[in-house]
């Protein structure tokens, strides 16, 4: 342990904190150890080279860089606000507050946060706690941590998460979080779109893009192995994905094939693996993939970044094909996902059939592929048609809807005029 944690109260307030407090002469131990495992590493770079693809000395340098971030207390006071303003008005995740003025190097002032710690599974199922909406709340807040914020915590240990009375998750200990960039965040949900899609040449590229494989690798070996792992991890349906098993077989391939995994994505594995162990030791029956679809199926629908919206065309789209299927799935998914935030408002597919209708006005290409989906196999498919507009009419306001059409009415005539003309000066 690298500091002890103290119960206090607030001479100003009254408020109960959490004083952590930096053991004494911990950082030169530290120094010196990793010293001594850098040296041993040096030993092993010819066959770590040959088998592993990577060299010793960088994963001591990878382990230590985070080790020593988790020494400076003000970074990691800096790292509780970050998250704090990232969950702010999110009802079911609780981040305690800190006192910057209160903190330094080698002392932490925060919020003591009163629950049961997800080390006592049997107190938590024995409080009363609705112990499913707890997992999903769990599940749903790491992949906003991935997917949307791209801060997350590297450390979710049963120790690090509660349970608090009211049902929301709590997180303590931010000393070790890290980053994605957006373009990474970017990749994660491709790659997400790609297993729904199971387009193993396309995950293959993802790994590319991520960094386990140098470019130029070539990827046709791969791709069959990525198919059976994904086959024999998932089962014969997707909610029996079990994320233990997927990693475990990955594991396999760094030994076939030249992969190496990155720093910042090890954290996200590590990460990924304790919170399903979390869930399983609450629930043995809980799959990963029954909470995670809903979440990412509510945010293809819903989001407003443009970049989603060409992942949600990827997914309804498959071979020049319109997938209407796939779409009534995302539709039900995200009606599944609802539950997942307290306070969550219902699902408003208004600004969806919005940005739709202004992506096919202007987009000749997905206009096209709109066409030949309505008339696929020269039949006019107005029965599926229907069907997923009364799906979908529950959760459109139509006055909003129109509203915002005549709203935007003159700007879209304009880029609908303004595209004509390109089209007949370049004809």
């Amino acid at each position: 342990s690298l500091g002890q944690v103290y119960k206090a109260v607030l001479r100003d307030s009254g408020e109960e904190v959490a004083v952590k407090v930096q053991r004494p002469g911990v950082e030169p131990t530290i120094l010196r150890d990793l010293f001594i495992f850098r040296t041993l590493a040096s030993f092993f770079d010819a066959f770590a080279r040959r088998r592993l693809g990577c060299k010793p000395e960088l994963i001591v340098d990878e382990f230590g860089e985070k080790l020593l971030e988790e020494l400076d207390y003000t970074q990691e006071a800096r790292n509780i606000q970050e998250f704090y303003a990232n969950f702010e008005g999110d009802a079911s995740v609780k981040i305690p507050w800190v006192r910057p003025d209160l903190c330094g190097p080698k002392v932490l002032v925060m919020e003591w946060v009163d629950g049961i710690r997800c080390t006592d599974p049997d107190g938590i199922r024995a409080s009363g706690l609705d112990v499913e909406q707890f997992i999903r709340c769990g599940v749903v807040s790491g992949l906003r941590q991935l997917l949307e914020f791209g801060l997350f915590h590297g450390d979710p240990h049963p120790g690090n998460i509660f349970a608090m009375r009211d049902g929301r998750i709590a997180y303590v200990d931010f000393g070790n979080v890290a980053q994605l960039s957006q373009r990474n965040k970017q990749i994660l949900i491709d790659a997400v779109v790609h297993a729904v899609n199971e387009d193993y040449r396309g995950m293959a590229g993802d790994f590319i893009k991520l960094g386990f494989l140098q470019a130029g690798t070539d990827i046709e070996p791969i791709v069959p192995a990525l198919e059976k792992i994904w086959a024999d991890s998932k089962g014969q349906r997707m909610a029996d994905f079990n994320f233990r098993t997927v990693t475990s077989r990955f594991n396999e391939l760094v030994y076939q094939y030249p992969i190496r995994i990155p720093e910042r994505y090890s954290l996200v594995i590590r990460s990924l693996l304790t919170q399903e162990g979390i869930c399983m030791t609450l629930n043995p029956e809980f799959h990963f993939l029954e909470v995670a679809y809903p979440y990412v199926a509510r945010r293809l629908l819903t989001d407003e970044d443009p970049v989603l919206r060409d992942r949600l065309f990827q997914v309804l789209f498959s071979d020049g094909k319109f997938q209407w299927k796939r779409l009534e799935n995302l539709i039900q998914l995200a009606r599944e996902g609802l539950g997942s935030r307290n306070g969550a408002g219902g699902l408003d597919l208004s600004d969806t059939v919005k940005d739709a209708l202004r992506v096919v006005l202007l987009d000749d290409r997905l206009r096209a592929q709109v066409v030949l989906a309505l008339t696929e196999d020269n039949k006019l498919r107005v029965e599926e048609a229907m069907g997923v507009l009364r799906m979908v009419a529950p959760d459109i306001q139509p006055q909003r809807l129109v509203s915002d059409l005549l709203r935007e009415a003159p700007s879209l005539s304009r880029q609908l005029l303004l595209s004509w003309a390109d089209k007949v000066l370049v004809s």
